[in-house]
């Protein structure tokens, strides 16, 4: 009886010690991570760009460049400087909208407020800034607010969606900076969801994350980010068609998985984009205060067409 014991223990010790041996040496099975490799003639963007182009300057203050499957770098310029995003904010407001598990279809009715009472002391007395041009009283849904602020950048559906799931202007704030706190935007503060106030500030890096956060990670606000433009009626039977503040993105819609610009007068333009090279590779970047859109469109598009001359993915 013994012996059958000592038998029975040795047999345990022996498939023990397999077991923990297979545990120890078979490594986790995980997809293989595909970092971008400079190329043997590589060349920095900004000296790239300035030859390639024949200019003498940047076109930009700051700019940040990186591979969105895997966060790698790629170029950054000034990319810690801080200073107000205008309307890049919107990103973050549309992020924090996505959290609450919207339902599209809520109704919105658009006040005095939205349309001009709570933007008004962020800009001058004759000064004008992008609306959905609604009558007060009007209703439109929550996604057409939602659609008209990625695509417009309509700056009454950004004070107006966090109604659409319950919360308080002082609440969506919050929330909104909570939002950039799990996106690791470090650099970034919010004041309030439009991007009119001046307090509303970020850094080229912190907005390039947030364009992948917002952008590559979530379809519904790719598909919008990167629409020429949305049409729908108001529940006042008005047809409303808006199109996207960024040119390229209306010819070209094939070159975003999402953008969104920024203006301010203070600022001049802003552009945060998720990008796809000729190759096809998506890329997150921000090229903040350009003297014309056009110039930081064409900033961007030259981004693109580098990182497939400079890197390659295998």
């Amino acid at each position: 009886m013994r012996k059958n014991n000592y038998l029975i223990l040795i047999i345990v010790l022996f498939v023990t010690t397999i077991s923990f041996t297979l545990v120890i040496i078979t490594p986790a099975t995980q997809a293989e991570i595909i970092y971008p490799q400079a190329v043997a003639n590589y060349e920095d963007f900004t000296r790239w760009y300035l030859k390639k182009y024949n200019l003498k300057t940047l076109p930009y203050r700051a700019a940040a460049l990186f591979d969105a499957s895997t966060g790698y770098p790629l170029y950054f310029h000034q990319e810690n400087t801080v200073m107000p995003t205008a309307s890049l904010i919107k990103m973050i407001t549309a992020g924090t909208l996505l959290k609450y598990e919207p339902n599209w279809y809520t109704p919105l009715n658009f006040t005095l407020n939205d349309n001009e009472n709570l933007l008004r002391p962020y800009v001058g007395p004759k000064d004008s800034f992008s609306l959905l041009k609604l009558e007060n009283g009007d209703q439109i849904t929550l996604e057409q607010a939602f659609a008209s602020m990625l695509i417009g950048s309509a700056n009454n559906a950004a004070v107006s969606i966090g109604r659409g799931v319950g919360l308080e202007r002082t609440e969506f704030i919050e929330a909104m900076r909570t939002t950039a706190a799990d996106w690791g935007l470090t650099r970034t503060k919010i004041d309030e969801p439009s991007g009119l106030s001046l307090a509303n500030t970020s850094s080229a890096a912190d907005m390039a994350h947030a364009a992948c956060a917002l952008y590559y990670h979530n379809f519904i606000s790719s598909f919008y980010g990167s629409s020429p433009s949305v049409s729908f009626t108001t529940k006042g039977g008005v047809r409303k068609t808006v199109l996207h503040t960024v040119y390229d993105v209306r010819n070209n819609p094939n070159r975003y998985f999402g953008a969104k610009t920024g203006y301010l007068h203070e600022t001049k333009y802003h552009l945060a984009a998720g990008i796809i090279t000729p190759s096809g590779r998506r890329l997150c970047a921000a090229v903040l205060t350009s003297p014309t859109r056009a110039e930081s469109e064409h900033a961007m598009n030259a981004l693109r067409l580098w990182a497939d001359e400079m890197y390659k993915w295998q």
